[in-house]
This record gives C-alpha cells, sequence and structure tokens, in this order.
C-alpha cells in the first residue's frame, strides 16, 4: 500500500526564487492594496516582506510600493 499523503505544505515543495516570491507578493497585493495611500501600502508591504525573508533596499521598496499603489 502507498503513503499519499502530503507531508509538508505545497508551496515548500516547489523552490523560487525571491524574485519569483516578489513578483508573486506584488501581484497578490495590487490585487488587494491598489489605490491605496502610499503609507497604508508600505505598511502592508514592510510587513509582507518580514514574512517571507525578502529585504529590498530604499530606492527598490519605493518603486514596489509605487507599483502596488497604481502609480
Amino acid at each position: 500500500m502507498t503513503d499519499d499523503t502530503q507531508d509538508e505544505p505545497a508551496l515548500a515543495q516547489n523552490a523560487t526564487s525571491d524574485e519569483e516570491r516578489l513578483d508573486g507578493l506584488i501581484a497578490q497585493m495590487h490585487a488587494d492594496l491598489a489605490g491605496h495611500d502610499d503609507a497604508v501600502v508600505a505598511k502592508a508591504l514592510q510587513s509582507r516582506l518580514s514574512d517571507v525573508g525578502i529585504a529590498l533596499d530604499e530606492d527598490a521598496f519605493a518603486d514596489v510600493v509605487a507599483q502596488i499603489a497604481g502609480r
């Protein structure tokens, strides 16, 4: 009998680069926060980047905030 159980989170089974994770994060956050104030987007982005362990320099962070906010 085979053991067809999922022993780890599905996402953990697929290796992704920081760039791929950042692209996915931006797409998700854009869907959720497009049009919101930059301060709201920046706070949410900082939290999410911390959650996934991605660090951005100040210029890249500002660019991503603008991209998510839809500017």
